[in-house]
C-alpha cells in the first residue's frame, strides 16, 4: 500500500524530475576564440566583443553574427536571442549583431548590448545563472536545427546580482517609482537588501520625476523618486508631509554617436554651448541649422581637429514629462546666446518658427512642428533613447542615421550613457553674453571633477532642503543633479515607517559604496548622507500605531492591475511601441523572437524589470508564468504520501463489503 502511494507521488510529480539532456560544452572550431569586455558584474550594458581565428571578411562575405544566449554554453541557437539590432531590423528590441567584420589576420571586434533577466527574462541571465555570447561566420549556411554552427565560438557572461535574484514576495516592504536616472542604483540596492536577517523588499517602477511625485502624492506608492520637490500646495494637500532624502548624484548629458567623415573613426570628444544645443532642439528642420549643426561657425571654432559629418538628424529626446528636460531648458533659457537664437535673433542660425519665442524652462520636449512629426519624434523612456543612439537609429520610425554623413545626438543621464558606452559632450555654463564662443576653454565634463564642482555650486531651496544646479557657475558642470527619495513623515504604520527609513539609510550609506554604485554616479558627500539620515529619523518618528486609511502608501501593490498600479497617461504623449520597457521573452516565449513593451518595474522574480513588466510576484503565485503549478503539485504529492495507505485500505474494505 505504501508502494502504491509512492507510485502516485511520482506519477503526479515525475515531470519535475525530467531534466533535458544538455549538449556537451561547445569548443571553438578550428582554434577560434571569443571574449567579452567586461564579462563580469554585468547589467543592461554594452560590451566589447573580440574574436580570433575567423575567416577574414571580404566584400561583405564571411561577416560575423553575435548573439546573447542562455546558459554558460548554449546547446544550440534556439537558446539565443535572435532579434537583430537596427538597422538590420526595425525592431527597437533587437540586440543581436549581424555584421561584425573580421580583419585579414582573422581578428575582429564589435559591440553588443547584453541584457540581464530584468530586461530579457527569456534568457534568465542572473548572478546565479550565467549566460553567454556566441559568434559565428555568415558563410551562407542555414542555422542548424541541433547544435551550433561549425564556425561558432562562445564565451561566458557573468551578471551582477539584480532583483531577479531576489526571492518572490507577496507584498513589497517599500514601493517606489520615478526618475529613470536613479534606476541603476535602485536595481542594485533592491538586489542587495532582499535577503538576510533584516531583508528589505523594494519595488521600483522606472518612469520620471513627474510620475514619481504624482503617484506619491496620490498615495499609490511609499516613496517617490524625483530630481526636485513637489508643488508646495499639492504636497500640503496630500496629507503625507513629504520630506526629501538625497540618494544619488549624477548629471544630465548630451550624448553623441558621430564618426569622422574622412577616417571613419568614432569621435569621442565634443564641446557644446547652450546656443548649439538650442539649435539642435529648435533649429529649422528643413535645410536650416538642424541640418548644418556641424558647419556652424561656433561649433567649428570650439571643435577643431575632426572632419565632421555634413549634417545631423533630429535629436533623441524623452517624450514624457521629466525633470531632465526642465534642467536642460533652464540652462538654455539662462544663456544669452541661446535665448537670442530661440527668439529668432541669431546672426547665423534660424529657429524653427514653431519654437520661436518658446517659453523655457519646460518639462516636455515637444514635437511642435507638425510637418516634421515623422522625423522629429521624442520617444518615451531613457533606455529607448539610449538604444537608438547606440544603434544609430534616428528618432523617426524606420529611419537610420548614415554615419558617413550624419551624426546623432540625444539627451540622456550620465549613468545610462556610461552603460551604453556613448560619449558625452563637455558643456559650457550659461552666460549672459550673446556672443558665440571662439575657443575651447570653459567647457566642463560630466565626470568626477565636473559633478563635484556642480554640487558645490548648487543652490538650496529653504522650504524643502532640496538642491538645484546653478547652470551659470563657472568651472562647474551645469546639468548636475541630485535624485531624492520623496518620503512621508505622517500617515503610515510604525512598521511601514521603519521599512522606509531602512531604505533611505541603506541608499545613502552602504548604497554609495563603489562596488554597489554604477559608473556615472558620484558618491554622496558626508553632508548629503547626513541630510538623508535626518530624513530617515523624521520618517521613523512619523509612524503611528493607528492604521492609515486605505489608499495610502501602505496599500499592497496587488490592487487592480498588478502590472501597472499607476496612471498610464502619466507616461506622456507617445505611442505604446515606445514605452520605456522592452521584451520579457514571454510573448512569444522563444528567445529567438522579440516582444512587446510596458512600463519598467522591479517586478520580475520578485524584483525589477526593464523589458515588458512581468506581473508582481503575488500575481505569479496566482498562476502567472505557471509558477503556481509547483507548490500545488507538491501539495498533492504530499497528500498522497500521507493519506495514500489509508485511502487504499478504505477503498479495499468497501469492495469487500
Amino acid at each position: 500500500m505504501f508502494r502504491r502511494a509512492l507510485v502516485l507521488v511520482f506519477a503526479t510529480c515525475g515531470w519535475l524530475l525530467v531534466i533535458p539532456a544538455a549538449s556537451p560544452p561547445s569548443n571553438a572550431a578550428d582554434g577560434r576564440t571569443l571574449s567579452a569586455t567586461p564579462a563580469d558584474g554585468l547589467g543592461n550594458e554594452v560590451v566589447a566583443v573580440s574574436w580570433t581565428g575567423f575567416q577574414p571578411s571580404v566584400d561583405g562575405a564571411y561577416t560575423v553574427t553575435i548573439m546573447q544566449c542562455k546558459g554558460a554554453v548554449p546547446s544550440s541557437l534556439a537558446d539565443c536571442y535572435q532579434t537583430f539590432r537596427p538597422p538590420a531590423t526595425n525592431d527597437d528590441n533587437g540586440s543581436a549583431v549581424p555584421d561584425g567584420v573580421t580583419q585579414a589576420d582573422g581578428t575582429g571586434t564589435s559591440f553588443i548590448e547584453v541584457r540581464p533577466a530584468l530586461q530579457l527574462p527569456s534568457l534568465d541571465c542572473t548572478a546565479t545563472s550565467p549566460c553567454s555570447l556566441v559568434a559565428f561566420e555568415n558563410d551562407g549556411s542555414e542555422y542548424p536545427a541541433v547544435g551550433l554552427p561549425t564556425t561558432a565560438a562562445t564565451t561566458t557572461l557573468h551578471f551582477a546580482r539584480s532583483p531577479a535574484d531576489c526571492p518572490p514576495v507577496d507584498t513589497f516592504d517599500v514601493t517606489t517609482a520615478g526618475e529613470a536616472s536613479a534606476s541603476q542604483a535602485l536595481y542594485s540596492w533592491s538586489a542587495q537588501t532582499c535577503t538576510g536577517a533584516d531583508a528589505l523588499h523594494v519595488d521600483y517602477t522606472e518612469s520620471s520625476s513627474v510620475d514619481g511625485r504624482e503617484n506619491f502624492l496620490n498615495g499609490l506608492i511609499d516613496v517617490g523618486i524625483a530630481s526636485g520637490p513637489a508643488d508646495a500646495a499639492a504636497a500640503a494637500a496630500s496629507g503625507r508631509s513629504p520630506e526629501y532624502a538625497p540618494i544619488d548624484l549624477t548629471g544630465v548629458v548630451v550624448a553623441f554617436n558621430v564618426y569622422d567623415a574622412v577616417t571613419g573613426e568614432r569621435i569621442t570628444d565634443m564641446n557644446l554651448t547652450p546656443r548649439l544645443v538650442a539649435i539642435l532642439i529648435a533649429g529649422d528642420q528643413f535645410g536650416g541649422p538642424a541640418e548644418t549643426l556641424f558647419s556652424d561657425p561656433e561649433f567649428l571654432a570650439i571643435n577643431p581637429g575632426h572632419n565632421w559629418p555634413s549634417s545631423t538628424v533630429p535629436p533623441l529626446l524623452r517624450a514624457e514629462r521629466n525633470d531632465d528636460a526642465t534642467l536642460l531648458t533652464r540652462w538654455l533659457n539662462t544663456d544669452g546666446a541661446a535665448r537670442q537664437f530661440l527668439d529668432g535673433n541669431d546672426s547665423v542660425a534660424e529657429v524653427d518658427p514653431y519654437w520661436k519665442g518658446i517659453d523655457y524652462p519646460t518639462d516636455t520636449f515637444e514635437a511642435r512642428d507638425q510637418s516634421t512629426l515623422g522625423s522629429y519624434n521624442p520617444r518615451s523612456g531613457t533606455i529607448t533613447n539610449a538604444r537608438r543612439l547606440f544603434n544609430m537609429q534616428a528618432p523617426g520610425d524606420g529611419q537610420v542615421a548614415t554615419p558617413s554623413f550624419q551624426g546623432l545626438l540625444g539627451v540622456l543621464d550620465a549613468v545610462t550613457a556610461r552603460k551604453f558606452g556613448i560619449p558625452t559632450a563637455k558643456l559650457r555654463p550659461a552666460s549672459t553674453s550673446t556672443s558665440m564662443a571662439t575657443d575651447t576653454t570653459g567647457f566642463v565634463a560630466a565626470d568626477g571633477i565636473g559633478l563635484t564642482s556642480g554640487l558645490a555650486a548648487m543652490q538650496s531651496d529653504d522650504a524643502t532642503g532640496t538642491k538645484a544646479a546653478d547652470v551659470s557657475a563657472a568651472a562647474a558642470y551645469p546639468l548636475t543633479k541630485i535624485d531624492y527619495a520623496m518620503v512621508p513623515t505622517t500617515g503610515m504604520s510604525v512598521e511601514k515607517a521603519a521599512k522606509i527609513a531602512q531604505f533611505v539609510e541603506y541608499a545613502s550609506n552602504q548604497g554609495q559604496q563603489p562596488d554597489v554604485l554604477a559608473e556615472g554616479y558620484l558618491p554622496l558627500t558626508t553632508d548629503l548622507q547626513s541630510e538623508a539620515g535626518q530624513v530617515a529619523d523624521a520618517v521613523k518618528a512619523g509612524g503611528s500605531d493607528t492604521p492609515p486609511p486605505l489608499g495610502g502608501g501602505d496599500t499592497p501593490p496587488d490592487t487592480a492591475d498588478p502590472e501597472l498600479p499607476f496612471d498610464p497617461g502619466a507616461l506622456g504623449p507617445t505611442d505604446s511601441s515606445d514605452s520605456p520597457s522592452f521584451d520579457d521573452g514571454s510573448t512569444p516565449s522563444d528567445p529567438a523572437t522579440g516582444g512587446s513593451s510596458n512600463p519598467t518595474k522591479t517586478s520580475d522574480k520578485g524584483g525589477s524589470g526593464n523589458e515588458t513588466a512581468a506581473p508582481l510576484p503575488i500575481s505569479k503565485f496566482k498562476g502567472g508564468d505557471g509558477q503556481a503549478i509547483l507548490p500545488i503539485v507538491l501539495l498533492i504529492g504530499l497528500a498522497a504520501l500521507v493519506f495514500g495507505p489509508g485511502l487504499t485500505w478504505w477503498s479495499g474494505r468497501r469492495r469487500r463489503v
